[in-house]
């Protein structure tokens, strides 16, 4: 009875041992499951969370809440964003405006987009 009582309670052990560092790599794991970094080129110049952003190189990344835009090492512009999914991936990066603002960021090979929210 005693040997019983003690293999239940090693398989316990031995089954809270898998999942709690399964558990713990999710939660992890759920922070910025959609981060995307490319390098935009801007032909134009364009307006961005309330930023100008000049014609130019730029390097893009999107995260679960916002997209942030860096030039030379340098934060340049940051918006909120919301996910959207594409009907088929688009083979270059790119954004869609409407006048100068920002209101989307489609990226190379991705089946997922950002809105720009704010």
């Amino acid at each position: 009875m005693v040997r019983r009582g003690a293999n239940l309670f090693a398989a316990i052990l031995v089954a809270l041992a898998l999942v709690v560092p399964a558990m713990a790599a999710g939660d992890a794991g759920a922070k910025n499951v959609n981060t995307i970094r490319t390098t935009m080129d801007l032909l134009h110049a364009v307006t961005l969370g309330g930023k100008e952003l000049k014609p130019g190189s730029y390097h893009v990344t999107a995260d679960d809440s916002k997209v942030t835009v860096e030039q030379y090492g340098k934060v340049v512009a940051e918006a909120p964003v919301e996910w959207k999914d594409e009907t088929s991936k688009p083979e270059y990066s790119h954004i869609v405006n409407n006048g100068d603002q920002v209101r989307e960021m489609h990226f190379a090979g991705k089946k997922r987009y950002v809105v720009i929210t704010g």
